[in-house]
């Protein structure tokens, strides 16, 4: 697991440092690699190398760059799948933060333990999460299935529509990858095209699935039945845990 931290204050760069290293210790399970940046485009420029960190610490308030604007920047390369925490002396930018999904927005000075605790929640979180990878031309992304919106084949690809507003093409069968989603709750095949994440499904019209971002994927009649029954049964499980 991959860790990068970014503040233009050496010192609380240094003090957050040696907090991840005692975590990294601590949890030796985990392999936890840190980098540390004083610099957030150095910090961009090493992604652009060797990719997304798992976890992201972001100071806001940096010499040319909102950590915000970082936060944008790593979420569109890493397909959503990077955890960013802030940690900044300023209240301003809290709306904004958790608009962009953030896991945590810690206000300077904070205790080791709040930030001890707010690892420890980020890296359960992610060990629920499943990801897999997936063959695009002659890159490989590790995608979370979590954040796929839907998946449909077309003209011989398959498109995966990502929660990030990013569409992945795959030259893999949509046969290939239902065998991802074998022993994953909440997603259903929908016809001979399409694959959707039940947790995305905003609202299921007569004849299609609506869903979050808009888009509509269209039902066979034939399948409307079946297909409303596993729509309420899977958000009676998760409402009630049974």
């Amino acid at each position: 697991m991959n860790i990068m931290i970014c503040d233009d204050q050496k010192d609380e760069l240094e003090n957050m440092k040696q907090i991840v290293l005692e975590y990294a210790a601590v949890h030796s399970e985990l392999f936890l690699e840190v980098k540390c940046f004083s610099n957030p485009f150095d910090m961009l420029e090493e992604i652009g190398k060797s990719g997304a960190p798992d976890i992201a610490l972001l100071d806001i308030c940096m010499p040319g760059v909102l950590g915000t604007e970082i936060a944008r920047e790593i979420k569109s390369k890493s397909e959503d799948s990077t955890d960013i925490i802030f940690l900044t002396t300023s209240s301003d930018f809290a709306v904004e933060a958790f608009a962009l999904h953030a896991n945590d927005y810690l206000k300077k000075p904070y205790t080791k333990e709040r930030l001890l605790d707010t690892l420890d929640r980020v890296v359960e979180k992610r060990k629920n999460r499943l990801y897999v990878p997936i063959s695009c031309g002659r890159e490989v992304h590790l995608i979370d299935l979590y954040q796929v919106f839907y998946m449909e084949a077309r003209n011989h690809t398959v498109e995966i529509h990502l929660k990030s507003g990013n569409c992945l093409k795959t030259h893999s069968t949509l046969t290939e990858l239902k065998k991802l989603f074998l022993n994953v709750s909440g997603f259903v095949t929908v016809g001979a095209s399409y694959i959707v994440n039940l947790r995305c499904v905003k609202s299921f019209l007569q004849t299609t699935m609506i869903m979050e971002n808009g888009d509509a994927v269209p039902v066979p009649r034939r399948l409307r039945g079946e297909l409303k029954k596993q729509y309420f049964d899977f958000y009676t499980k998760e409402a009630t845990g049974k």
